[in-house]
């Protein structure tokens, strides 16, 4: 259960797929960051990737690059689809391996397919790394703000709903869900986690009849006041108490 290591073996999975030749690498700003924490850029290059470009910066070129494949990596939002739809339109390169951090709606690819004139579009893939891996065993979704008002901010919901389902996945695991009982946000986010594997039974479809069954314990911080006042005696606490580290970087 390596977080990082399960990142890697994505992206490598990526690349292997678009084969031989100088690729790009398109992604967003948080999948930018995802690819940062596991491989360096040199590490990137040794697999020919040379070109890395986000997204949100596209630019209508003239300039013919057909003879560069280009691997998208993007989180499946209403966003990154829009953008990705402009660049199909008016496909730069070669062409296009379309992976996505998250399960994708089949009204999403189906927007897809219909803009794909030119049929550039060679492969769309699904692999589970919507999260940055901090360390082999610690994560992190990157939400600032989780509450409004006492109640659930809609979007942190959805995207922590989306990460967890994510990292279940990924280390192929079809958890126990347990919440504490007297928090109603920790009970309405593990009710959503449970109707969503019930959605998507057949990726949850896991065998796992030699392993002890993994449990996702979801608790309430607010009910908890005394951990955030802990703090460990080791360089990365302090560093963080002190000058804040975000995506391992202060």
């Amino acid at each position: 259960m390596d977080l990082v290591c399960a990142i890697q073996l994505y992206i490598n999975k990526m690349i292997e797929d678009a084969g031989p030749g100088i690729k790009t690498l398109l992604m967003d700003k948080e999948t930018i960051s995802f690819l940062s924490l596991v491989f360096a850029h040199s590490e990137m290059l040794k697999k020919e990737i040379y070109l890395f470009e986000a997204i949100e910066n596209y630019y209508f070129s003239e300039e013919s690059l057909k003879f560069v494949k280009c691997i998208v990596f993007v989180r499946p939002t209403e966003k990154n689809i829009t953008c990705l739809m402009r660049e199909l339109k008016h496909p730069r390169f070669g062409q296009y391996f379309l992976n996505f951090s998250n399960i994708i709606s089949k009204t999403d690819i189906k927007a897809l397919a219909q803009v794909d004139e030119f049929e550039v579009v060679k492969d769309v893939q699904e692999f589970y790394a919507d999260y940055a891996a901090i360390n082999p065993h610690t994560f992190s979704l990157n939400v600032k703000s989780c509450y409004q008002n006492h109640h659930w901010n809609s979007v942190a919901f959805q995207r922590i709903n989306q990460g967890l389902i994510s990292v279940c996945l990924s280390l192929t695991r079809c958890p126990l869900i347990r919440y504490q009982s007297n928090s109603i946000l920790a009970k309405r986010l593990a009710e959503q986690i449970r109707q969503n594997i019930a959605k998507e039974n057949d990726l949850f479809d896991m065998e796992n009849s030699n392993e002890s069954q993994s449990i996702l314990l979801i608790l309430d911080r607010k009910l908890d006041p005394i951990t955030p006042l802990l703090i460990k005696w080791t360089y990365q606490a302090m560093l963080h108490e002190l000058l804040t580290i975000t995506n391992n970087r202060i």
